[in-house]
């Protein structure tokens, strides 16, 4: 009785567990919808006649049939509900395209009326200034209250009436871009659409500030939209006439961005100041001013110069000044830096053959280390071919770690006669990934011990404990089996521990 008695009163209280937990989740899923955003829910509800009108006014428009993606969207209109603003939206887009400007006006001062937080306010309004323009009706910025809005009309009205447009910016410059409705987001866009114009008080003011004369604040921001407008000679005048070193950098780079390529090979000839004429050498690489740093290169004699040129090459592609210095320049460091650059700039048809002409023997292992980084695989098997010097072997080797080469390292590893060099290979073919069949095949048909334990040590670096337990079970030297049960013990892996708890077991 007392047993029956408590199993009914842990049946009473598992029940009264259950229903206290879906009141909870209840009550969670309830205050979820209900913090849901307007429309959400209705996408779980019963598909409704409004909703087919929504779905057919969208398949309408995708077909280009703005009569019947008008009538469908006025249905959903009229109906209210969750696609209310959105419909209203599509509905002044028909109008506008079917060649009803008016109606396509009415809509959208009916859409500002019923929904002024809507998500699709600014389509709206872009969509009011796309009208307006093919009425002939000129944009107003300056009351226009929303920000992305303001700086669309400002767009528009730069390329219809730029003598108008000017002052406008200035205004929302001199008023810090409307900061207490926008805080300040519209000063930048402004400079940007101030950049492009061709009017002479555009160009004064973006002078003014790009000086620091106007909005200290933007003054970086300011050289930078020049440089992309390609002012180049704006720039170097304010590379002339600043003082400041963040600004003459500023100018530089909008001279690389712009193309400004005569400009920086003089300011890289006259420059004192060292940092920037780096600046300047970089900027010439960014805007491809190939013959300008050939140019500057035959003229410089400062080694540490030079290498900058060369990086520079990196950025403009021009592997034939890389390769013509790899080959000719008197100083080794240079040639070895050059062949690297070659290196990260994929010449690897430039790199061909180059270590067999050359003598310094840290410029070859540059340009070996040059073929891995630039992938010249086809580059390095010739070269590993051809050459009989062990070290240069192993050198080449090692950049197939860099340049995936695994086919070489598995071709190493299987056949070459130096067993030094085998056991090198079979270690790079597990830094690099390579085949467990071919190390597994590699451990099976060579006796040497080396090269069995440069297979273990590669399949362990692989992290393949699978292969290691078959190895594992089959092994009968003593020796080896501890020096793969060693790897295993370390790697944390599921297999590898059931493996070793398989031996304790047998203990």
């Amino acid at each position: 009785m007392q047993t029956t008695a408590l199993q009914m009163k842990s049946k009473m209280k598992s029940h009264s567990t259950v229903i206290t937990l879906i009141f909870l989740f209840s009550s969670i899923a309830v205050a979820q919808i209900a913090d849901l955003p307007p429309g959400v829910v209705s996408e779980f509800q019963p598909k409704s006649a409004t909703d087919d009108a929504y779905a057919a006014g969208k398949k309408a428009m995708y077909a280009g049939e703005w009569q019947q993606a008008l009538d469908s969207f006025s249905q959903v209109v009229k109906a209210g509900g969750a696609h209310a603003d959105e419909a209203l939206y599509w509905q002044a887009v028909s109008q506008n395209k079917l060649g009803q400007p008016r109606q396509s006006l009415a809509s959208i001062a009916q859409f500002k009326r019923q929904f002024p937080r809507s998500q699709w306010s600014n389509d709206i309004g872009a969509l009011e200034l796309e009208v307006n323009k093919q009425l002939g009706v000129a944009p107003k910025p300056e009351k226009e209250p929303d920000c992305e809005l303001k700086l669309l009309a400002v767009n528009s009205l730069m390329n219809s009436d730029p003598d108008r447009a000017v002052p406008i910016i200035e205004k929302l410059l001199n008023n810090g871009g409307n900061s207490g409705q926008c805080g300040g987001q519209v000063l930048e866009k402004a400079l940007f659409v101030l950049a492009q114009s061709d009017s002479q008080r555009a160009h004064e003011l973006m002078m003014q500030i790009a000086t620091g004369k106007l909005h200290p604040e933007l003054e970086q921001k300011a050289i930078h939209y020049i440089g992309i407008s390609g002012k180049s000679d704006d720039l170097m005048q304010i590379y002339k006439s600043s003082t400041s070193l963040d600004a003459k950098r500023a100018a530089l780079h909008g001279l690389g961005i712009g193309g400004g390529c005569r400009q920086l090979l003089s300011v890289s000839a006259e420059e004192k100041n060292p940092d920037l004429v780096r600046e300047a050498i970089h900027s010439m690489g960014i805007a491809g001013c190939k013959s300008e740093i050939r140019d500057l290169y035959n003229r410089t004699t400062n080694p540490d110069l030079k290498r900058d040129i060369l990086h520079s090459t990196i950025i403009s592609g021009d592997t034939e000044l890389q390769q013509k210095v790899a080959t000719t320049d008197p100083d080794p460091k240079v040639r070895a830096d050059a062949v690297k650059d070659l290196g990260i700039s994929g010449g690897c048809s430039q790199l061909s053959g180059f270590s067999g002409k050359e003598t310094d023997p840290e410029v070859i292992r540059a340009a070996i280390h040059a073929m891995g980084v630039g992938g010249c695989k086809e580059q390095l098997r010739d070269l590993y071919s051809h050459t009989t010097n062990a070290d240069l072997k192993r050198d080449i080797l090692h950049s197939t770690i860099v340049s995936g080469d695994t086919e070489l390292q598995e071709k190493v590893a299987l056949s070459d006669p130096d067993p030094n060099l085998r056991s090198d290979a079979i270690k790079d073919l597990g830094i690099s990934g390579g085949s467990s069949a071919t190390l597994m095949k590699i451990y099976q048909e060579n006796p040497s011990s080396e090269a069995r334990n440069a297979a273990i040590n590669a399949l362990f670096i692989k992290g393949d404990a699978h292969s290691l337990i078959e190895l594992a079970r089959k092994e009968t030297n003593p020796e080896l089996k501890k020096q793969i049960v060693s790897k295993l013990s370390i790697m944390g892996n599921r297999e590898a521990t059931d493996y070793l708890m398989e031996i304790l077991n047998k203990e």
